[in-house]
């Protein structure tokens, strides 16, 4: 047997096959399957780029594209179909209005299309309107005075926040809504500052605090003040003059507004008796008054640096003063303000402010008639021989040099005379250049002159009539207001010059003490809550027949000093005082 396949002869030669009744030809292969892994190989099949399967692929894109824009559309279409327009003009929504500009709010709903017009519901506070009132064009009108005036919303002004909103229906959506708001608050801001701190000295340094509402603009004489959550202080040098005027202003506008005054230690004793410049120059006069202040009767003086005629009594540099002709150098102004000090007193200088014969001749003189009070025909007003025109500035600028000179001189106050009006009715006088009440431009002056003094060290006070507490318009003289631009009052109480039953007293001439207690409490109670002291003026002269002696001079005295009013002035033309009627200083 052979050992194999190869041993048979013939066996490994070719074979032919027949197929097709062709020869072919079969290459010889293995018996044996080859099942060893080979890599697979693959040939790209080039197309042409403009074959069939490349314009299949654009046409699918253009395809897309299309049904994108489709879909675009429809949504566009379909947001434009559900897009609701409306605007409401005249009202910042959230704004805070106060009850007055809650009633003058004139608003316009505007609605372009008809359609959303027809289907809308306006509601005002929860109440629908739009059932009542109708758009004009595109537009409704909405006035909540006129809402509330007609009763269809009744609530559209009361205090707290109001709705305005419309609703319009849409396809296959929930409404499109507007809303819009207001609140009325009427309530206005809480400020708490004193109406007046304590007395301070005229150069120390003082703070004034208060508390606000948090969430307020808080001013300070117009300049705007930070408070730290409610709580602010205000830090001065010394003493501000004048009313201090805080605001407080909340959201809304509404204001709340308050002022506090800064009252100065204005020496307790006062006790001053009245000298004019002639009576100075006098070396009797001078003599009794000294004496006065070495008995301990007295503590100050008060010297005229212009009088009632107009003249200045010293050699005064005021440029106006000497081309007026109003200067006559009775005393040396320095000189006697040293001389006092040197017996241990102080110096007032009196200043009679408007009654100036002197200064209103030489403007009418002059042409500068609008410088002087007039009668309604144009002529110069007699009264005390020529009045000045307290309007002017000039006027004002003339009264405050001369202030200004005498306290550089050392004069410790100036005490102004005749701040006001004539008297008589309004009717009967001229006064160029007033805009509204006489009072106001009076205070305003004293205003000015207290701010001038202050900074210098120097107190400030107002004569002013016995009438003034009750009648003050009659003279220009606001006894609150003033009050709040001086350092003290000194009222003209004098018993002599008040008519029978005025303040209860059936005579007051022979009841010295009853008027002079009565007129001033009165004075006290009208000028309550400003600081201001009151030195009032004292009657020491005989008048109408009845003469006044220790007794008459002494009742006032005490009845001032009953009601804690320490100071007074005496009065007497002559400069005589009743000494017997003064006790010593102690």
């Amino acid at each position: 047997m052979a050992p194999s396949l190869r041993d048979i002869p013939g066996a490994n030669q070719p074979r032919k096959r027949f197929a097709s009744n062709r020869d072919v030809f079969t290459p010889s292969r293995s018996p044996l399957v080859d099942m060893t892994p080979r890599g697979m190989r693959l040939e790209r099949t080039r197309r042409s780029s403009f074959g069939p399967s490349r314009q299949l692929d654009i046409g699918r894109w253009v395809l897309g594209l299309a049904i994108l824009a489709v879909v675009v559309w429809l949504g566009t279409a379909f947001w434009r179909a559900t897009r609701i327009e409306a605007d409401l003009a005249g009202l910042d929504s959230g704004a805070v209005l106060t009850p007055a500009a809650a009633r003058d709010l004139d608003l316009e709903l505007v609605m372009p299309s008809s359609g959303e017009r027809f289907r809308a519901t306006v509601r005002v506070d929860d109440v629908v309107i739009s059932e009542d009132l109708e758009f004009e064009g595109d537009t409704l009108r909405l006035r909540p005075a006129e809402l509330v005036e007609s009763e269809l919303v009744e609530s559209a002004l009361s205090e707290g926040e109001h709705a305005i909103e419309v609703a319009v229906p849409r396809l296959f959506l929930a409404d499109s809504t507007f809303r819009w708001t207001y609140e009325v608050d009427s309530v206005a801001p809480r400020l708490d500052v004193p109406a007046s701190v304590d007395p301070v000295s005229i150069d120390a340094p003082i703070t004034v605090r208060g508390q606000v509402e948090p969430d307020v603009e808080l001013t300070l004489q117009g300049e705007p003040l930070e408070h730290d959550d409610g709580s602010f202080a205000v830090e001065f040098e010394h003493p501000p003059a004048g009313p201090l005027r805080f605001e407080a202003v909340d959201e809304a506008g509404n204001r709340t507004t308050k002022t506090a005054v800064v009252p100065v230690e204005y020496p307790a004793a006062t006790r001053a008796v009245h000298v004019s410049a002639a009576a100075w120059g006098n070396d009797e006069l001078r003599s009794g008054v000294i004496d006065l202040i070495d008995r301990d009767l007295i503590d100050t003086v008060q010297l005229d640096i212009k009088d009632e005629s107009g003249i200045v009594g010293y050699s005064s540099q005021v440029a106006t003063a000497r081309e007026i002709g109003a200067v006559e150098a009775e005393m040396d102004l320095a000189e006697a303000v040293a001389t006092i000090e040197e017996h241990g007193a102080r110096v007032i200088g009196r200043i009679v402010a408007f009654r100036d014969p002197v200064y209103a001749q030489a403007a009418w003189d002059a042409g500068r008639k609008d410088e002087v009070l007039q009668t309604p025909d144009g002529g110069m007003l007699s009264s005390y021989g020529g009045y000045t025109n307290y309007v002017h500035p000039a006027v004002q600028k003339y009264n405050l040099d001369l202030a200004l000179e005498a306290v550089d001189a050392g004069a410790h106050d100036i005490l102004w005379d005749y701040i006001r009006r004539p008297e008589g009715h309004p009717s009967t006088m001229v006064v160029p250049g007033l805009d509204g009440p006489s009072s106001v431009v009076v205070a305003e002056f004293l205003a000015d002159t207290h701010d001038e003094l202050r900074v210098r060290g120097a107190y400030q006070g107002a004569s002013v009539f016995g009438i003034a507490a009750t009648h003050g318009d009659s003279i220009a003289q606001d006894i609150p207001t003033m009050s709040r631009v001086v350092d003290y009052l000194a009222p003209m109480i004098y018993p002599s010059h008040w008519g029978s039953g005025q303040f209860g007293v059936a005579s007051p001439i022979n009841q010295p003490y009853e008027i002079t207690n009565r007129s001033l409490a009165e004075f006290q109670r009208v000028s309550e809550g400003s600081g201001v002291r009151l030195v009032p003026w004292i009657q020491d002269f005989d008048l109408a027949g009845v003469h006044y002696g220790p007794e008459e001079v002494r009742a006032q005295i005490q009845a001032a000093r009953d009601l804690g009013i320490d100071g007074f002035l005496l009065w007497n033309a002559q400069v005589r005082y009743t000494a017997e009627a003064l006790d010593p200083i102690g």
